[in-house]
């Protein structure tokens, strides 16, 4: 950190030829009173995305400071690209995080989180409320997402805080890097786990406004048409939780085992109609019945008989 720098904006890219220039507008658009810097890491991108970079580098000397991979990091086996590449070289006290195919709408938005944390040192981060952009269907949905909490375990039942809002200090994030060091995890996501350990230790506030728009894409790290690659979020989401869960010694409320379970019994039930019984056997002894609902807890006591006229099925046309 630097006394001349309050706010690193730090930016992921990959791919994102089309949408980049938007979401670099909305970060030269910030109207403030302080200096910001932004951090744009492209993850060797194959189309123009790095030459729109370097483009907007040139137009804004100084602001704009790019990283640009030759080889992709992610397919390396590095998941934690901010911590390893951007938040070492931040030099503000703050850091605003957005991908390269999101943008901010509110030219004030880093002002007034900025206002807010400054002049309450008790709280770590901010964030606000996000519009949606349907990719597919090219409008702004009527819905928000981003949304007040309550506490820990609230946002360990489900995740609150849309990425694309956040202000959060720069030596709160490097406390968390130290502690977890998520370049070491094998996480599909950076951002959850930070708020989930940001949550426990410090207190987050949440400005009722939307400041930026999220884009909701078919295919990207969080939604997918393909199966296994949400059954791979969805499990790695459980593996965050998890970790926290013992990591802090704390017992969950039921709520939290009640999701758990509905995330279980959506891929048991996937995969029992597929005739997959071992991915359904093994989502099966997952649920804990004690938190299931009635419905629930009488289709997984079934799934046993319905497991052996698999196998006597399977067997009986094996000798035909």
């Amino acid at each position: 950190m630097d006394n001349l720098t309050t706010v690193t904006i730090c930016c992921l890219t990959y791919n994102h030829e089309k949408f980049v220039r938007q979401c670099l507008d909305g970060f030269v658009m910030q109207i403030t009173n302080f200096h910001f810097e932004i951090l744009v890491h492209d993850d060797a991108s194959t189309d123009k995305t790095q030459d729109i970079i370097r483009e907007y580098a040139t137009n804004y000397p100084g602001i704009i400071k790019p990283i640009l991979q030759k080889e992709n990091q992610y397919s390396k086996g590095n998941k934690a690209i901010l911590a390893t590449f951007c938040y070492p070289r931040a030099k503000g006290e703050y850091i605003a995080i957005c991908e390269g195919d999101d943008y901010w709408t509110d030219p004030y938005k880093l002002q007034k989180q900025v206002d807010f944390l400054q002049s309450h040192p008790q709280y770590a981060m901010s964030y606000t409320s996000s519009k949606i952009y349907d990719q597919k269907k090219e409008k702004i949905e009527n819905y928000l997402i981003g949304h007040e909490f309550n506490d820990f375990n609230d946002l360990l039942i489900i995740n609150r805080i849309p990425t694309l809002t956040t202000c959060i200090r720069t030596s709160v994030i490097i406390e968390y890097v130290n502690d977890i060091k998520p370049e070491k995890q094998n996480w599909l996501m950076g951002d959850y786990p930070m708020w989930l350990w940001i949550a426990y230790h410090y207190k987050i506030k949440f400005l009722p406004e939307a400041t930026a728009v999220y884009r909701d894409q078919a295919e990207s790290a969080s939604h997918s048409q393909n199966l296994q690659r949400q059954e791979r979020f969805a499990l790695s989401v459980i593996d965050i939780t998890t970790f926290y869960i013992k990591k802090f010694k704390i017992v969950p409320p039921k709520e939290y085992w009640e999701a758990l379970n509905a995330t279980y019994y959506h891929y048991y039930d996937i995969y029992i109609h597929q005739g997959n019984f071992k991915k359904s056997r093994y989502y099966a002894k997952s649920i804990k019945l004690e938190y299931a609902t009635e419905r629930i807890q009488k289709k997984i006591r079934l799934f046993p008989f319905r497991y052996i006229k698999f196998k006597i099925r399977k067997l009986f046309h094996k000798h035909l």
